[in-house]
Protein backbone atom coordinates (compact mmCIF):
# COMPACT_ATOMS: atom_id res chain seq x y z
CA UNK A 1 0.00 0.00 0.00
CA UNK A 2 1.26 3.53 -1.02
CA UNK A 3 1.50 6.54 1.48
CA UNK A 4 2.97 9.84 1.75
CA UNK A 5 1.53 12.65 0.38
CA UNK A 6 2.81 14.08 -2.89
CA UNK A 7 4.63 10.96 -3.41
CA UNK A 8 1.16 9.31 -2.82
CA UNK A 9 -0.69 11.71 -5.69
CA UNK A 10 2.02 11.53 -8.33
CA UNK A 11 2.06 7.39 -8.08
CA UNK A 12 -1.67 7.36 -8.32
CA UNK A 13 -1.71 9.74 -11.44
CA UNK A 14 1.19 7.66 -13.29
CA UNK A 15 -1.24 4.13 -12.50
CA UNK A 16 -3.90 5.76 -14.11
CA UNK A 17 -1.97 6.91 -17.34
CA UNK A 18 -1.68 4.81 -20.61
CA UNK A 19 -4.87 2.81 -19.92
CA UNK A 20 -8.36 3.14 -20.82
CA UNK A 21 -10.59 3.90 -17.92
CA UNK A 22 -13.47 1.52 -18.36
CA UNK A 23 -17.22 1.69 -17.53
CA UNK A 24 -19.57 -0.98 -16.11
CA UNK A 25 -22.64 1.56 -17.36
CA UNK A 26 -21.78 0.33 -21.52
CA UNK A 27 -19.98 -2.13 -23.64
CA UNK A 28 -16.09 -0.86 -23.59
CA UNK A 29 -14.59 -1.47 -27.33
CA UNK A 30 -10.78 -1.32 -26.71
CA UNK A 31 -8.10 -1.95 -29.73
CA UNK A 32 -6.09 -4.94 -29.03
CA UNK A 33 -2.66 -4.72 -27.12
CA UNK A 34 -4.14 -2.03 -24.84
CA UNK A 35 -4.18 -1.72 -21.09
CA UNK A 36 -7.61 -0.94 -19.64
CA UNK A 37 -8.15 0.10 -15.74
CA UNK A 38 -10.70 -0.30 -13.19
CA UNK A 39 -10.61 1.89 -10.07
CA UNK A 40 -13.16 1.20 -7.05
CA UNK A 41 -13.08 1.89 -2.95
CA UNK A 42 -13.14 -0.86 -0.53
CA UNK A 43 -12.85 -0.92 3.08
CA UNK A 44 -10.63 -3.91 4.15
CA UNK A 45 -10.99 -3.06 7.97
CA UNK A 46 -14.39 -4.05 7.56
CA UNK A 47 -13.51 -7.50 5.82
CA UNK A 48 -15.24 -6.52 2.63
CA UNK A 49 -13.00 -6.76 -0.34
CA UNK A 50 -13.36 -6.58 -4.11
CA UNK A 51 -13.03 -10.47 -6.24
CA UNK A 52 -12.89 -10.50 -9.52
CA UNK A 53 -13.70 -12.89 -11.99
CA UNK A 54 -12.81 -13.03 -16.04
CA UNK A 55 -15.57 -14.84 -18.59
CA UNK A 56 -12.46 -15.40 -20.92
CA UNK A 57 -9.38 -15.74 -18.50
CA UNK A 58 -7.55 -16.07 -22.15
CA UNK A 59 -8.85 -12.57 -23.74
CA UNK A 60 -7.31 -10.40 -20.59
CA UNK A 61 -4.55 -10.61 -18.47
CA UNK A 62 -3.72 -8.77 -14.79
CA UNK A 63 -0.66 -6.34 -15.24
CA UNK A 64 -1.06 -4.51 -11.68
CA UNK A 65 -2.97 -4.03 -9.02
CA UNK A 66 -2.22 -1.25 -6.57
CA UNK A 67 -4.06 0.09 -2.86
CA UNK A 68 -3.74 3.90 -2.57
CA UNK A 69 -4.42 4.94 1.05
CA UNK A 70 -5.97 8.65 1.14
CA UNK A 71 -6.42 8.59 4.69
CA UNK A 72 -5.19 10.89 7.24
CA UNK A 73 -2.67 9.15 9.66
CA UNK A 74 -4.52 6.85 12.57
CA UNK A 75 -7.63 6.82 10.93
CA UNK A 76 -9.28 3.51 11.52
CA UNK A 77 -11.72 2.09 8.89
CA UNK A 78 -10.70 4.38 6.46
CA UNK A 79 -11.21 3.30 2.49
CA UNK A 80 -8.70 2.59 0.03
CA UNK A 81 -8.67 2.97 -3.53
CA UNK A 82 -7.65 0.26 -5.27
CA UNK A 83 -6.62 0.45 -9.12
CA UNK A 84 -6.52 -2.83 -11.38
CA UNK A 85 -4.47 -2.91 -14.72
CA UNK A 86 -5.13 -5.45 -17.39
CA UNK A 87 -3.71 -5.97 -20.83
CA UNK A 88 -6.19 -6.73 -23.82
CA UNK A 89 -4.23 -10.22 -25.27
CA UNK A 90 -6.45 -10.99 -28.04
CA UNK A 91 -9.94 -10.14 -29.64
CA UNK A 92 -13.33 -11.22 -28.78
CA UNK A 93 -15.72 -10.06 -25.94
CA UNK A 94 -16.01 -10.77 -22.18
CA UNK A 95 -16.87 -10.00 -18.79
CA UNK A 96 -15.11 -8.42 -15.81
CA UNK A 97 -17.72 -9.23 -12.87
CA UNK A 98 -16.47 -7.83 -9.36
CA UNK A 99 -18.17 -8.89 -6.15
CA UNK A 100 -18.12 -6.86 -3.16
CA UNK A 101 -17.91 -9.37 -0.10
CA UNK A 102 -15.90 -11.27 2.76
CA UNK A 103 -13.53 -13.59 1.45
CA UNK A 104 -13.58 -16.08 4.33
CA UNK A 105 -17.27 -16.70 4.27
CA UNK A 106 -18.39 -20.19 3.18
CA UNK A 107 -20.76 -18.69 0.91
CA UNK A 108 -19.79 -15.14 -0.12
CA UNK A 109 -23.01 -12.66 0.24
CA UNK A 110 -22.05 -9.62 -2.13
CA UNK A 111 -22.65 -5.92 -0.90
CA UNK A 112 -22.55 -4.69 -4.08
CA UNK A 113 -21.53 -6.05 -7.77
CA UNK A 114 -20.09 -4.70 -11.32
CA UNK A 115 -19.96 -6.36 -14.44
CA UNK A 116 -17.75 -4.35 -16.98
CA UNK A 117 -18.34 -5.70 -20.53
CA UNK A 118 -15.02 -5.35 -22.79
CA UNK A 119 -15.16 -5.97 -26.51
CA UNK A 120 -11.65 -6.13 -27.69
CA UNK A 121 -10.66 -5.58 -31.41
Amino acid sequence: MIKDGDYLNQEYEISKSNAIVLSHKFINVIPLHEHILIELTESPSTGYCWHYTISDPSMLILEDKKSFDFNKPNIVGGSLQIIWKFKCLKCGECKIHFAYYKSWKREPFSLDELTYIVKVE
